[in-house]
């Protein structure tokens, strides 16, 4: 539920398209909150798992439900481009940094290594999931009753469910822990330093990698509404962000099932070919069945990456600062991964179609591939079993 709550981000083209027929915001001006949102929330991903390091899981989602029920319910408050992208992109991606990074450790920590792909693809699952329910929801509330009392009627509902479920979250016994621990030694990854891992060239591989192929998936994400009505002449939009999000959410259980079976490598090089597929498509001019192919591999795509990141940082630097070693992985979704949706709208301004963004998502997937291959072998195979 606390995932199915902070996953209302997917959802953020829905809120833009209110902005921009509403308020007359720019495309740029609508997605500035999405894209800080991102940079910030990354970043905070190191204070907040340095926080669930230190204290559980349960502060720092009660912490995240206050204040992402609060930040929205700022946009609704101050209504101008400023007051929504501080409300949103600066408070909202704090505060959802602080739920996440709790969230994921707590599961991690209750299976044994040979199930953790797949129980975290089933907790990751509801985060994906969440534009499912939340897409539809809030484009019936924008036409409704505007996107100002929608900013107002979400904040308070995610208020009431985070803070309830944080009521209740919590880690194993520690003997249930250093019992992990050692099992994920046995495999390879004891305990390092943070600042030994910044060094690693396994490290930086990594970071590279989410940073990428995170910011072909957000580059999409964020303008799935807007690459409808101007490449594809369609107006259901918004049914794609909820499909985005169905096969998001079957790629993460997918993915993590994978990840237990064919290695992490594998099925990270699986979703590489989908999202391959998907920009194709994208690009192949073949209407809105092309559209709605494509976005079906990237939501699959994306899903299952987003399984195989906490899995594969977790069997390469373990379990005792888990939540401090992903969150700096975790900064390239914000540092290189936020650029995607503000460059896609900047090159549809400049040549009035989503095309560009379309060449630059292919570049990017065909560059993961190699970065795939180099870190398997700078990783001495540890992550093909």
């Amino acid at each position: 539920m606390i995932n199915f709550s902070l996953g209302l981000f997917y959802a953020w083209s829905v809120f833009a398209d209110g902005l921009i027929r509403e308020l007359g915001w720019s495309r740029s001006a609508a997605m500035f909150p999405y894209t800080l949102e991102l940079l910030v929330f990354s970043i905070a991903m190191i204070f907040g798992g340095r926080f669930q390091d230190r204290f559980g899981p349960r502060g720092g989602t009660l912490i995240s439900g206050i204040f992402t029920g609060l930040a929205l319910i700022l946009c609704a408050v101050t209504a101008s481009p400023l007051g929504i992208t501080l409300s949103f992109g600066f408070l909202f991606g704090i505060s959802a940094a602080f739920g996440y990074s709790a969230v994921t450790p707590a599961v991690i920590k209750l299976f044994s290594p040979e199930k953790r792909g797949l129980v975290t693809g089933i907790v990751l699952m509801s985060l994906g999931a969440a534009a499912l329910v939340w897409s539809p929801l809030i484009n019936f509330l924008v036409l409704r009753i505007g996107v100002i009392n929608s900013f107002l009627f979400c904040g308070m509902a995610i208020l009431i469910i985070i803070t309830s479920a944080s009521r209740v979250i919590d880690l194993p016994k520690k003997g249930s822990i250093d019992e992990l621990n050692a099992q994920t030694a046995h495999s390879g990854a004891g305990r390092r330093n943070w600042r030994t891992n910044l060094r690693s060239p396994v490290f930086r591989i990594l970071w590279v990698m989410i940073g990428l192929t995170s910011g072909v998936g957000f580059m999409f994400i964020g303008h799935l509404v807007q690459i409808a009505q101007l490449d594809f002449q369609v107006g259901w939009g918004y049914i794609l962000v909820s499909l985005f999000a169905l096969t998001n959410a079957l790629g993460r259980v997918f993915g993590g099932a994978l990840c237990d079976r064919i290695g992490y490598l594998g099925n990270y090089r699986a979703a590489l070919f989908l999202m391959l597929l998907a920009m194709l498509l994208f690009l192949s001019g073949w209407n809105w069945p092309a559209l709605v192919i494509g976005t079906s591999f990237l939501g699959l795509s994306y899903g299952s990456l987003y399984t195989s990141f906490p899995v594969i940082v977790g069997r390469l630097f373990g379990l005792e600062d888990f939540g401090l070693n992903y969150g700096m992985i975790f900064t390239a979704v914000g540092i290189v991964g936020s650029l995607g949706p503000l460059v896609a709208a900047y090159l549809a301004e400049l040549t009035n179609s989503y095309y560009p963004a379309f060449l630059l998502g292919l570049v990017f997937t065909i560059c993961g591939f190699f970065l795939v291959n180099e870190l398997n072998k700078r990783a001495g195979g540890k992550l093909n079993g």
